[in-house]
């Protein structure tokens, strides 16, 4: 019996080992979501979809803001909806004592909505079994979310090859494609196509999403202060952007009004960008814009110094 105890525990040891090894070799191109949950509990986020993932950039905040804690938590439209799931991710990635955190909130129509033929039925948005349901998100390296949440054989860790994703370690999702006037058009042509035909007549307005994000607002201005943005996007996925939620700004400013906190839109921008399929910021684009929200949020918070009581 001691033997067979002494061998089992041997196994185990062996068997965690080897995980732990096999682990070490995961990076930022091993998915578009990993490193994110192998970093520190954070106290300055930015939080939105794959929109926000790609399009805004930490460093450019560190130093138009003069800080180092500037980190993208943005994923995909189909990971982070506003939403139970990512609201308790952020809880967890958010470190408890936080008083002077920048949040980023980037919101747009299809984050309060869903595809589901009853947009509010929670129980079944498709995020609570995806890679945000982690329960640790501060690890690493990440066994946990390897096993659960990485969806090829891990031994395929070994033999990682560059793609032209890559995350990094501040969360900033940088996408390498090419930017040849047809290789843009072609894949402007088919995000259009896909958001036309198969999003819109899906996705409906979701009063859960939105009361949601409401709760992440109010929970991220008890760390610090909020920033709502609306991101650029092509002209013609804004179209459709306001074909599925034509009052859109009147129910974020409801929220700003409530909450009061600040809000940013670039619907009028979109010419001033170039985008890698109409939906996403090309990488230079984002570092622009990401400039422009950081010099916006900058005057924010010199008018919030100023407005500030004197203090004995």
């Amino acid at each position: 019996m001691k033997k067979l105890l002494l061998f089992s525990g041997v196994f185990a040891l062996l068997i965690i080992i080897s995980l732990y090894v096999i682990s070490l070799q995961a990076n930022g191109f091993t998915d578009p979501f990993y490193l994110r949950f192998t970093t520190p509990s954070q106290t300055s986020l930015i939080i939105g979809t794959s929109r926000a993932a790609q399009g805004l950039q930490p460093a450019e905040f560190n130093k138009i803001l003069g800080r180092e804690d500037m980190f993208n938590y943005a994923f995909t439209l189909g990971q982070s909806p506003f939403g139970q799931t990512y609201y308790e991710s952020i809880k967890r990635k958010l470190k408890s004592d936080t008083k002077d955190g920048i949040f980023i909130v980037c919101i747009d129509p299809w984050s309060i909505s869903s595809d589901l033929k009853n947009p509010n039925d929670s129980a079944n948005f498709q995020e609570i079994n995806l890679a945000l349901a982690c329960k640790f998100v501060n690890l690493n390296p990440n066994i946990f979310y390897l096993l659960q949440y990485y969806n090829r054989p891990l031994v395929d860790l070994f033999y990682q090859e560059p793609t032209n994703m890559l995350l990094h370690q501040d969360g900033w999702l940088e996408v390498n494609v090419a930017m040849g006037k047809g290789s843009q058009k072609n894949r402007l042509d088919s995000k259009i196509e896909e958001y036309e035909t198969q999003n819109l007549p899906k996705f409906k307005y979701s009063e859960v999403r939105y009361r949601y994000l409401a709760r992440i607002i109010s929970y991220l201005s008890k760390h610090g202060h909020v920033y709502l943005v609306r991101l650029p996007v092509h002209e013609k996925m804004l179209e459709i952007d306001n074909k599925l939620m034509p009052d859109f700004n009147k129910k974020i400013n409801t929220l700003c009004q409530k909450y009061r906190v600040n809000y940013l839109s670039f619907e009028l921008n979109s010419n001033d960008c170039i985008y890698t399929d109409g939906n996403h910021l090309w990488k230079n684009s984002g570092r622009m814009v990401s400039q422009k929200v950081a010099e916006w949020v900058l005057q924010q918070e010199k008018l919030y110094q100023k407005n500030q009581p004197n203090r004995p």
